[in-house]
């Protein structure tokens, strides 16, 4: 009978030395994306997300993330009410403003501070701030870690993520906490973004149609104010 053992010993040495290297996987996505230096000149991002037309499409949207720690969204009404929410990591406040009646402020739970590392990862994969580290890649997946959470980037043929999944760190519920789906990826002052997204949260799906202000002006009092909805999706443009 033939001895199969070293035939499979070499096809697996073979498999391992064919293995793709997790940092060559990364460099090609993040250049891919714009490369490191215009990524990490990045300081904001307005996200402007209009529902798509398709069957499960998103309210209408508008998000300005300033890095690495503050972002503000504006929630039209869809599945749940309207809402504008500020969020201010190094204050350590948030606060919201739900159908009309402005909330007190509060601190940050882990969702809040896991949506500043995601909104750096889903966007840019990177930015001054935060570099993510490759780990292992199998196929077109490259698992990377980043602020103490690992995180899943399918890429295309382009090197460009079209879905991201925020994997739960030990002890939670669900085994996926956020997952993104990206498409139709334009470039915006040298950085590729996605001009379709998708969030997938359990059965429910929201579909937008996105354009984007990369650096766009700001005014940093917005974060100090309580939020109002009365102000319109871009509050941060009113002095």
């Amino acid at each position: 009978m033939m001895n199969w053992l070293p035939i499979a010993a070499f096809v697996a040495g073979f498999a391992a030395a064919q293995a793709a290297d997790p940092q060559e996987v990364w460099e090609q996505a993040v250049k891919a994306k714009g490369g490191h230096e215009r990524l990490r000149g990045v300081h904001s991002l307005a996200i402007f997300m209009k529902p798509a037309e398709v069957n499960l499409a998103g309210p209408p949207t508008n998000w300005l993330c300033v890095f690495p720690d503050r972002y503000f969204e504006f929630d039209g009404a869809g599945r749940s009410s309207a809402r504008a929410i500020v969020v201010d990591g190094t204050a350590d406040r948030v606060a919201e403003d739900a159908t009309g009646t402005p909330r007190n402020a509060r601190h940050l739970t882990s969702y809040e501070r896991d949506r500043l590392v995601l909104n750096q990862v889903v966007f840019l994969l990177e930015s001054a701030w935060l570099q993510p580290q490759p780990v292992e890649v199998r196929h077109n997946v490259l698992v990377v870690q980043a602020a103490g959470r690992t995180y899943k980037l399918f890429l295309d043929s382009a090197s460009l993520p079209e879905r991201v999944l925020s994997l739960p760190v030990p002890g939670e519920k669900h085994k996926v906490k956020f997952d993104y789906r990206l498409q139709h990826y334009r470039d915006f002052q040298g950085v590729m973004l996605p001009a379709r997204v998708a969030a997938i949260s359990g059965v429910h799906q929201s579909t937008w149609d996105v354009d984007y202000e990369i650096d766009a002006k700001y005014n940093p009092k917005m974060f100090e104010r309580m939020p109002d909805l009365a102000n319109g999706p871009e509050p941060w443009r009113m002095r």
